[in-house]
């Protein structure tokens, strides 16, 4: 019974490794069912294969590698077992070559067949090794030769470098008098920075007092613009007609006051109106004169009458007296 058991544990066991085997294969394209061949290559470095890893021809699995070892006792080099699909007609120009499939660094063998081969190799034979240039191979070709440019570059430095090492002193004293002038230049730029912060403040007051004045004159503004519709309103053509028609009138006017015609034109241009009033102005004041001097000649009160005395000349009367 316990035999049965173990027997029946044991068959378990087999199987379940049979169908990781067979899974396992499956997941990565082979298939493990078709007949293999079994074919050898020598490396120099085998550094990142392991057991399992892929063969590849164009792009598909076509094996694995299933044993990697020392092939002499110098250990200088390392033969690689491969099981690859028995379908796959290799010829002995067929390279073995160990590449790197991605970035993370998994490596592979892709296989090569070159045209030309004299035979098909059969099961046991070997195929030809080689090796793909890695990546670190690239980086480290491309860092040689990166390194060489430093180096030349460095070299030009050096050539371009050599006069001024030549007259470092001149140089130093050089950078001494720039230090210096730079000191003496601080307390300069300090004065101008305080000069235009000066500016910037004065700048202020005036837009300041622009923006006041401005705000004062807008009412002023406004009274003008009423001004001005004001005029506007006004019918400025009709009384420049008006005044043309009085200023016509007033030459017309002139014109015939300067001329004989007319009452007024005659008294501007005739003097016999001004020596009649001349006259009459003359005998008005010989009457105020008599008048003064003879009162009793123009008002006399007589119950019984007085003989009339003839008006005299009162200028005359006035002289008589004097004397």
């Amino acid at each position: 019974m316990a035999r049965g058991k173990e027997f029946k544990v044991g068959l378990f066991v087999v199987l379940m490794a049979a169908a990781l085997y067979i899974g396992f294969n499956y997941l990565r394209g082979l298939d493990v069912f078709s007949p293999l061949n079994t074919y050898y290559a020598k490396y120099q470095n085998v550094s990142g294969l392991n057991k399992g890893d892929r063969v590849i021809l164009n792009g598909l699995d076509v094996g694995s590698v299933i044993e990697r070892g020392f092939a002499n006792d110098h250990y200088d080099e390392i033969i690689v077992t491969l099981a690859i699909d028995k379908t796959i007609k290799l010829t002995d120009s067929t390279y073995a070559r160990l590449a790197q499939a991605d970035l993370l660094g998994t490596t592979q063998i892709q296989l090569y067949i070159n045209p030309g081969g004299n035979k098909i190799l059969q099961d046991g034979d070997s195929l030809i090794g080689d090796v793909d240039k890695s990546i670190a191979e690239l980086i480290t070709e491309e860092g040689k030769s990166a390194a060489s440019k430093l180096t030349a570059l460095a070299d030009d430095l050096q050539d371009a470098l050599s006069p001024f090492v030549k007259r470092k002193d001149t140089i130093a004293l050089a950078i001494d008098n720039f230090k210096r002038f730079s000191e003496e230049l601080a307390p300069l730029a300090r004065r101008g920075r305080s000069a235009l912060e000066q500016i910037e403040l004065r700048i202020e007051f005036v837009t300041d007092s622009l923006v006041a004045a401005m705000g004062g004159l807008k009412p002023l503004m406004a009274e003008y613009q009423q001004l001005g519709e004001k005029f506007n309103a006004i019918d400025i053509e009709s009384r420049l007609v008006k005044m043309d028609s009085v200023l016509l009138g007033t030459q017309t006017f002139l014109e015939r006051l300067n001329s004989d015609e007319g009452t007024f034109g005659k008294l501007m241009s005739d003097d016999s109106l001004y020596n009649t009033l001349n006259q009459t102005m003359a005998d008005l004041d010989s009457l105020f004169i008599d008048l003064r001097y003879n009162p009793k000649r123009y008002m006399h009160f007589s119950l019984f009458g007085r003989k009339n005395r003839p008006p005299a000349d009162g200028r005359t009367t006035a002289k008589k007296k004097k004397n």
